[in-house]
């Protein structure tokens, strides 16, 4: 590869040139701390002004990534997409390649005093500017591991504030973010998601998962056909309400204070949320189901409400209302036995009328509410049970 020639004065970084339609852009990388030097501040748009590309600053976000940059070495963001004007920079490709080639190889030539304008990727901009300005005083591991990390950065040599904004546009309707189920499974450095999908899912003795077979990983929810019990989220969800409660509302606060009980003995918790699986494995409808010769996963969901998300919650809250405290008044096998006697069956006569069913039109109710009091009938069944056989 011959060598591209020379702007001298600006400053160069590698880069390949290719087109969009008829918009050139380049492909380059710099360290976080380069990028923080030549990035102009971050601009909400104003459709007033028609200045400006990025949302509302989420502070609660741009603090999330900062801390996520700062305490993970090995941390990934992805590609920031930034514009610059025809008048401070040019790409120059490298000889060797013919001039009418579609992806060229060369050195994209930034001028002294050029600021990047931030198209998509204001909250990660901003969480660097964060990290490097706490940590460059320190000249510490932190601003070193910055200082020679490298940030893919998309440049698109177009400074027409119209089209930036339509591009922000069109980035977010054609980005799909993923599902809670598929993020959460992935996310290992939670220790929930490691011992559920590591201690929990695969073990042949839960039936309720079919050893991760009967587990929706693609989707939060399962199709009224499907032959899987639950997706992910919800197993997650009533696994950490197992083990701390309804007490915490707030996503932050919920996965604090999992990761804590957690943190304090692994071992006793993932006894726990094996024997609370156990359990629903056992309840009667599941047993059922399980033996029908077929669509039984299917006819259980259309005819019980026990494959039903805010039915799963409120057995989890249930269960940690009765074994948790100082004084617990049941184990939790012998809570989960207890719900062997309760109707799951939907109908006019269910126990959940005025929960998660409506009195007035006899539909399903969702939400926090209807499953926390959902909770409370089946706090009380299993209250009953323990009273008759002592």
């Amino acid at each position: 590869m011959s060598e591209p020639e020379q702007m001298f004065g600006y400053t160069p970084y590698p880069a390949i040139w290719y087109r969009m339609g008829n918009r050139e852009m380049a492909v380059t990388a710099m360290t976080p701390v380069a990028y923080n030097s030549v990035v102009g501040p971050r601009a909400a748009w104003d459709p007033l002004s028609g200045t400006g590309t990025n949302r509302k600053e989420d502070k609660n976000h741009r603090r999330a990534i900062a801390q996520y940059v700062a305490d993970t070495s090995d941390y990934v963001l992805n590609s920031l997409l930034v514009y610059v004007g025809a008048q401070d920079a040019k790409f120059i490709p490298d000889r060797s390649l013919p001039i009418d080639a579609p992806i060229k190889p060369g050195i994209l030539y930034l001028r002294p005093g050029a600021t990047l304008k931030v198209g998509d990727g204001g909250h990660r901009t901003d969480a660097y500017g964060d990290v490097i300005n706490a940590h460059k005083p320190l000249n510490d591991e932190v601003f070193q591991r910055l200082s020679t990390s490298g940030q893919p950065i998309v440049v698109v040599l177009d400074d027409d504030q119209v089209r930036r904004a339509q591009d922000f546009t069109d980035l977010q309707r054609n980005a799909k973010p993923l599902n809670a189920s598929i993020g959460q499974s992935m996310d290992r450095r939670q220790s929930i998601n490691r011992i559920l999908i590591e201690d929990v899912i695969k073990r042949s003795d839960i039936p309720v998962f079919g050893m991760g077979r009967r587990v929706e990983f693609l989707s939060d929810t399962p199709g009224k056909l499907s032959a899987k019990t639950m997706g992910y989220k919800t197993l997650r969800y009533a696994s950490g309400t197992l083990l701390i409660g309804t007490s915490v509302r707030d996503t932050r606060g919920w996965d604090a204070s999992v990761e804590l009980e957690i943190a304090s003995d692994e071992a006793l918790t993932i006894t726990n949320i094996v024997d609370f699986w156990k359990g629903f494995s056992q309840l009667p409808d599941f047993v059922s189901a399980l033996s029908a010769p077929a669509r039984g996963i299917e006819l259980l969901r259309s005819k019980t409400w026990l494959l039903s998300a805010n039915l799963i919650y409120a057995v989890a809250a249930a269960t940690h209302a009765v074994t948790s405290g100082k004084s617990p008044e049941s184990d939790i096998p012998t809570a989960m036995k207890a719900l062997q006697s309760f109707d799951f069956s939907r109908g006019d006569a269910t126990q959940l009328i005025g929960t998660l069913v409506d009195p007035d039109t006899g539909k399903s109710v969702t939400g926090r509410t209807a499953w926390e009091g959902a909770a409370a009938v089946l706090v009380a069944h299993i209250r009953d049970e323990l009273t008759s056989t002592t």
